[in-house]
């Protein structure tokens, strides 16, 4: 009776397909990736680094208070107001109606505050017409001005009952009234988050191009597939992003658009190289033998064993693409100030060098600190990927 039972058991079916072993090959790879990884007190200051500066960049967006694209008011006084860490500039004007109203106003404010008996508001602390030259220098058509343009604007509102806005800028507006700070910010982050979403697709689209053509070697789309990749490699890739920036335009769909036709080649090839090793290993065979499918062995343990190769080429790829965005504004395919992106700040930063310095130190020490820390991030996953690197 017993010895039934126990036969009965024996061809009972299995009611759980079953599953490969917790200690395969892929999770050993990985583990042992990340483990050399976290070895190096090198590889963990590269990883620190980066964080401290993108959570630096995100913690920064909370403090804008204004628009980056919109000028803060319709007064042209607004315009070019400097850092509110040092308040007093110095400004040029041929002689007309914009110097005679500056001076107006001081002559105005200086009445007001006498009849009141307290302090001026706004002064002039620097005429070149009447402080270096006397007679002789209020001839010229140029004449120079130190001043406090934020005190300028409390005394416009004073003494012509205006209500333009006296808030002071953390870093000062541009030529048209928009504040800095804000545009540095939000340039930054779009243009990173843009970059970004681009390369997720790429990786996507380059990763499953890859498996399609390695798993299906004789069939005519894999070989279509490999065409097209050699034609987009015989030009160089920023020309091609030029190409489709010159016929889509330049929004950010129109960018984002063109890094995803364009870049995923790279991404390609590095996973086509990669899953022909890995197709004819071991763990893959015993992967098929157990039943499952092309799709989930590609997407479930392939793409999880070629992750790391990845990671490498995505920090390499990122700063190559800024550098693509940024090369669209100096040859003039980008010609919008409203345009944010990293191409239109700098351009904008360098224009403004000589009234505003704060602006290109404060954006290019940003970039060049994310693009650095991303840099030795890089560095530090590509030394751990193949040890043989140094």
């Amino acid at each position: 009776m017993e010895n039934s039972k126990l036969n009965d058991n024996l061809f009972k079916f299995v009611k759980v397909k079953p599953k490969p072993s917790s200690l395969t090959n892929e999770t050993t790879e990985k583990k042992l990736f990340w483990k050399r990884f976290f070895e190096k007190k090198s590889n963990i200051f590269s990883l620190v680094f980066f964080l401290i500066i993108a959570f630096g960049i995100i913690f920064a967006l909370f403090f804008i208070k204004y628009s980056p694209t919109k000028p803060i008011s319709n007064f042209s006084y607004t315009n070019n107001l400097p850092s509110q860490y040092s308040q007093i500039v110095k400004r040029t004007f041929e002689k007309g109606a914009e110097l005679d109203f500056i001076r107006e106003i001081a002559r105005l404010e200086k009445i007001r505050a006498n009849y009141l008996g307290q302090a001026p508001i706004f002064e002039i602390l620097y005429d070149s017409a009447f402080d270096s030259g006397g007679e002789l220098t209020t001839t010229t058509d140029i004449v120079i001005l130190y001043y406090n343009p934020y005190d300028l604007i409390k005394a416009i509102n004073i003494n012509n009952n205006l209500n333009i806005t006296t808030s002071k800028f953390i870093l000062g507006t541009n030529n048209f009234g928009v504040d800095i700070y804000s545009r540095i910010f939000s340039s930054i982050i779009f243009t990173i988050l843009i970059i970004f979403a681009a390369l997720v697709i790429n990786i996507f689209v380059g990763f499953s191009l890859a498996a399609l053509t390695t798993l299906n070697e004789n069939k005519w789309y894999a070989k279509i597939i490999d065409s097209i990749s050699s034609i987009i490699h015989s030009l160089p890739e920023i020309i091609w992003i030029f190409l489709l920036c010159i016929f889509m335009g330049t929004n950010w769909w129109a960018l984002l658009l063109s890094f995803v036709l364009i870049s995923w080649t790279s991404f390609y090839e590095v996973s086509k190289n990669e899953i022909k090793e890995l197709s004819n290993s071991e763990f893959i065979i015993a992967l098929n033998s157990i039943g499952l499918s092309k799709i989930q062995i590609t997407y479930k343990h392939l793409f999880n064993l070629i992750l790391p190769s990845h990671l490498v080429l995505l920090s390499d790829r990122f700063s190559i693409n800024m550098l693509i965005v940024s090369s669209l504004v100096f040859l003039e395919l980008i010609v919008s100030s409203n345009n944010l992106n990293i191409g239109t700040i700098l351009k904008e930063a360098i224009s403004m060098t000589k009234t505003n310095v704060s602006y290109i130190v404060i954006f290019a020490s940003i970039v060049i600190l994310f693009t650095l820390s991303l840099k030795l991030f890089s560095v530090s996953l590509s030394i751990t990927y193949n040890p043989q690197i140094k």
